[in-house]
């Protein structure tokens, strides 16, 4: 009777030994599925209520430890809905609550939301709550003005920003010509051409390409007046020569240039619904 226990006893301690080591071998070898877990659905987020209820008078410090704890943990995950719940966006968010004249809140917040995350609407609010108290601000009017100009297409906004760079020294080519267009699509042609050629002053002794690019956006745009007044009933007043003071040429009784151009106008995205 005792053997047979102890032989009962052997073939389980075997049994159990040898799925114990098959369960390591296993274990070892086989390459297991990675699970991963997004930023987005980990990370934690205070509620701005709390945040400005419970900051003790210490609002400065709080929103400079967010911002702290925001920039090591960011990432670069993009946000394709339009719910304004991105967890940057509302570190982003409760920070400017919290501190509204936290500057660099809006410089790189506003930038990361609609280059890196692609969270459009969050970086939209955050440059109009940043613009809200640094009006002037040339870094901040040039981003957002990009922002809303080539991301969102928001050309009523882009209008705004862009204008209050016009006459600054550090205006780019890129605000310039942006804004030329948007100027040209108000109806104001003059006004587009005008800024164009105040531009190309500046640079053609400076940057040849700069100059060139400009050059041809202001052939085009003149091109494009000049032919539509000759080829026009009235034909009054119209300018016979183009920018280069090269006539132009009739073809069948049509008003045309001696060389190719594109007109001056917004180059929208494919697909848009603006």
């Amino acid at each position: 009777m005792k053997s047979l226990i102890y032989l009962k006893s052997y073939l389980l301690v075997t049994l159990v030994l040898f799925f114990f080591l098959t369960a390591f071998k296993l274990n070892t070898q086989l390459v297991k599925p990675q699970i991963f877990i997004t930023k987005q659905n980990e990370t934690w987020n205070l509620n701005d209520q709390m945040a400005q209820q419970f900051n003790l008078g210490f609002k400065r410090l709080e929103s400079s430890l967010l911002w702290i704890l925001t920039i090591l943990e960011s990432d670069q995950d993009h946000y394709k809905k339009k719910d304004l719940n991105s967890w940057m966006f509302r570190r982003f968010n409760t920070i400017s609550n919290l501190e509204p004249f936290f500057y660099e809140n809006y410089a790189f917040g506003g930038v990361y939301l609609s280059i890196v995350k692609d969270d459009l609407p969050g970086a939209s609010l955050i440059y109009n709550k940043g613009l809200k108290y640094f009006s002037n601000d040339y870094t901040l009017l040039k981003d957002a003005g990009f922002h809303f100009y080539f991301e969102v297409e928001d050309y009523k906004r882009a209008y705004e920003i862009y204008s209050k760079l016009k006459n600054h020294p550090k205006a780019s080519v890129l605000v310039i010509s942006a804004l030329a267009r948007l100027e040209e699509s108000l109806g104001n042609s003059e006004a587009a051409f005008t800024l164009l050629l105040n531009k190309y002053e500046q640079v053609k002794d400076k940057n040849i390409f700069l100059a060139e690019r400009i050059h041809n956006q202001l052939y085009s745009l003149k091109a494009e007046l000049d032919l539509n007044c000759l080829n026009s009933k009235t034909r009054n007043k119209c300018s016979m020569t183009d920018f280069d003071n090269i006539l132009y040429v009739i073809d069948n009784n049509i008003y045309k240039a001696s060389k190719s151009w594109k007109p001056f106008k917004i180059t929208r995205k494919k697909n848009s619904s603006h």
